[in-house]
């Protein structure tokens, strides 16, 4: 499986590719028995069941955005700027294969999702859109951005727009289509 250093991080990796790539109804545990090279009672005993597991990777990884959302938070105070960077981390997804962000994989199962793994996906869209709304209340108050409306349909469009975005770019297997897009959606709240 490469530099991972334990089984557990190989089964998350690996699930998270599988998920991001296919959707989380497409996989099963055999798919991530063959990747990583161990038995299926290795999964079973980190993840007893595949629900188990799909709250484990939305958990891990709501945990890491918000960590890089902390990061973008002290690396700048530029409201646009943080919109920016937001876009980089939904292009993330699409850059490496046209996988999608697992919450946007996760969206398009939802109907299916066990009741634990749709509560956490969510929270982490929760988090995306408090965020965003705060970046959009804090730029309009500013003087840094321009838009009409409200600042949480804002940020509720912004993030639909990018999901939306990485769908395009996946189906016309065309990273450029996700770069119009974010840097659109940039420039429309410029306040030049």
């Amino acid at each position: 499986m490469g530099m991972n250093t334990n089984t557990l991080d190989q089964i998350l990796d690996t699930a998270q590719q599988l998920v991001q790539t296919l959707g989380y109804n497409a996989f099963s545990y055999a798919d991530i028995s063959k990747e990583v090279g161990i038995r299926k009672a290795s999964i079973h005993y980190h993840f007893p069941n595949k629900a188990d597991l799909g709250e484990a990777l939305v958990t891990r990884y709501h945990n890491q955005f918000v960590a890089a959302l902390t990061q973008i938070d002290e690396q700048t105070t530029n409201d646009l700027e943080k919109l920016r960077e937001f876009t980089v981390l939904y292009k993330a997804g699409p850059a490496q294969d046209f996988r999608l962000c697992l919450g946007v994989m996760y969206s398009t199962d939802y109907i299916t999702l066990p009741e634990k793994v749709q509560d956490r996906l969510t929270r982490y869209f929760t988090a995306n859109l408090t965020w965003l709304e705060q970046v959009m209340t804090h730029g309009l108050d500013a003087g840094a951005l321009t838009f009409k409306g409200t600042a949480k349909t804002q940020a509720h469009k912004f993030l639909a727009a990018l999901q939306g975005a990485q769908l395009l770019a996946r189906s016309y297997n065309n990273i450029e289509i996700f770069d119009d897009i974010g840097g659109e959606l940039i420039t429309a709240l410029a306040n030049n």
